[in-house]
């Protein structure tokens, strides 16, 4: 099944990436996953992912992501968060992402 699905998951990471590159403004950044179904976002220092998650991205776009200061165990960093590509069809991903990416460009005001 794993290596059924593997083309599958490669052209969503790819799409994803792809729509950030567009989308996202400058200041923000993001790996590439050589596995796994995520990829983590870097944000400009300041920039609170669980505010702009609560605040922006959940009512007037109606996405999530997994803001990441708990993934840090000592001191929390809010400017990261993790962006999965594996669970939505690719229209509302690449929807999601440039929604995303436009509520960036207001929030970091760019």
């Amino acid at each position: 099944h794993i290596a059924e699905m593997l083309p599958t998951y490669l052209r969503k990471r790819d799409l994803m990436l792809a729509t950030m590159a567009e989308a996202f403004p400058p200041g923000v950044s993001w790996t590439m996953p050589q596995g796994g179904l995520f990829t983590w976002a870097t944000f400009p220092q300041g920039f609170d992912a669980a505010a702009f998650q609560r605040d922006l991205l959940i009512p007037r776009a109606k996405v999530i992501i997994v803001p990441g200061a708990t993934f840090f165990a000592a001191v929390e960093e809010p400017h990261h968060a993790r962006l999965s590509f594996s669970g939505v069809p690719d229209d509302r991903l690449v929807a999601g992402v440039r929604a995303m990416g436009a509520l960036l460009h207001e929030a970091l005001d760019i």
